[in-house]
This record gives structure tokens, sequence and C-alpha cells, in this order.
């Protein structure tokens, strides 16, 4: 599967969002562009390519999961030893990223995505979500 142009772009936004965001601190992207895999019906082979072409871009292993659709609204996950991606793929979500573990200091962060935005966890950061009814999600984890 070859990627669009916008695809494209959006891998190098994702590169340099994540080349910024090696640290212990959370980040939001407000992408301007998309990949067919971030969206909300997205194919199994779609996901497979996104993860394949990041994974390409940044020299690790990038494996990329959607939340399933039936879910129930609040979701949990973490503390993972990987970078993570949430990408909200549509309606809204609250999320929350709890302190930091293994003697990293870092104080809760709160932030309420869109769809369309991403958010960046940091390793070793317990993370949850609560979902709008519409509210999809894809979690990225880099390097696992």
């Amino acid at each position: 599967m070859q990627t669009s142009d916008s695809g494209a772009r959006h891998l190098e936004e994702l590169a340099l969002f994540l080349s910024v965001h090696r640290g212990t601190a959370p980040g939001i992207l407000w992408a301007d562009h998309d990949h067919p895999g971030c969206r909300a019906r997205a194919s199994e082979a779609d996901l497979a390519a996104l993860g394949a072409a990041l994974s390409a871009v940044l020299g690790v292993p990038v494996r990329v999961a959607r939340g399933a659709p039936d879910a129930p609204r609040q979701v949990r996950g973490g503390p993972d030893a990987a970078r993570v991606l949430v990408r909200q793929v549509s309606g809204g979500g609250d999320w929350t990223l709890g302190p930091g573990a293994g003697g990293v200091p870092a104080e809760p962060f709160h932030c309420r995505l869109r769809a369309g935005e991403l958010l960046y966890v940091p390793p070793g950061r317990p993370w949850t979500g609560e979902l709008s009814p519409s509210g999809q999600y894809l979690l990225i984890r880099i390097g696992a």
C-alpha cells in the first residue's frame, strides 16, 4: 500500500513531534495532515501500514492498536516501557496521565482530545481516558 502525500506528511509530523518529546513530559499534537490508518473506519491493513511506515521512519518497532469500539467508555493502560501516542480518532476523550513511575517525579496531567489530536504518553506513566459516546482512539506504541 502506497502512502498518500498527506499520509507521508503526517508521518513527518509524527517523527518531528517525537524527536522533541523524548523525555518525561507529555505533549499534544494538533496534526495538519492525516494518514489513512488514523481514520475512524481504517482497515486492519491501514493500521498495519501506519505501523510499518512509522517504524521505517523512526528506525524502531511500532505497534498500532485500535481501542475497541464496543469497549467501556472508561479505558486505562500503562505504565508502559515504550513511548505511547494516543490518537483520538473520533468523538472526544478526557485523558489523564498519572504520576511518573520509577523515581521520575511528574505531576498528573489532564487534557481533552478531539478527533485528530494526539497525546504523547512518556514511558512509565499510567493513563486513563473517558470517551464520549462516539469516541474511538488508537494506541501507537513506539519501541515496543
